[in-house]
């Protein structure tokens, strides 16, 4: 039986780019079938190490991928994005802080993080919540504008 961190890591990252797993029982139940006994908590640490996003998916809804891929994976599905999984935005100062469907923050993030948006320093991202750092002196207003022009899809969401 194979249980080293490393091991099972590299087991994961083949598990998410071979196929198409939507939740972690399914990756658990993959990385059981293949000798590997782990728990939901070491799983869940397992796929923040490793940088694994939830993101949209034509037929499943949503599906895991490595952070990296997500660019090569972007384009398979048609007028989806996980800024779609936006609740809500608040402002305290220069930070800003999205709300989201459960396990799709780290997604957003990524996204917002990408295009490189010069009104954003940085994004924390937990669960279902986002803080971003905004520039100092950066009207929430502008900040929102910004958001929509660039993510159209958060015009009735924010």
């Amino acid at each position: 039986m194979m249980n080293t961190k490393s091991d099972r890591h590299r087991a994961i990252r083949q598990i998410i780019a071979a196929g198409q797993i939507f939740n972690q029982n399914e990756l658990k139940e993959t990385l059981e079938s293949q000798g590997f006994a782990t728990t939901q908590a070491t799983l869940s640490r397992d796929l923040m190490a490793l940088k694994v996003i939830k993101v949209p998916h034509a037929e499943k809804g949503y599906i895991y991928t490595l952070s990296e891929n997500y660019q090569s994976t972007a384009p398979q599905v048609e007028g989806s994005s996980p800024l779609q999984t936006c609740r809500s935005i608040a402002f305290s100062g220069n930070l800003a802080v999205f709300k989201c469907l459960p396990s799709f923050a780290p997604s957003v993030a990524l996204v917002l993080d990408a295009v490189g948006m010069p009104e954003i320093i940085g994004t924390i991202a937990g669960d279902d919540t986002i803080l971003i750092i905004l520039k100092e002196g950066l009207s929430h207003e502008r900040f929102r504008t910004a958001l929509v022009d660039r993510f159209p899809e958060l015009r009735d969401r924010i």
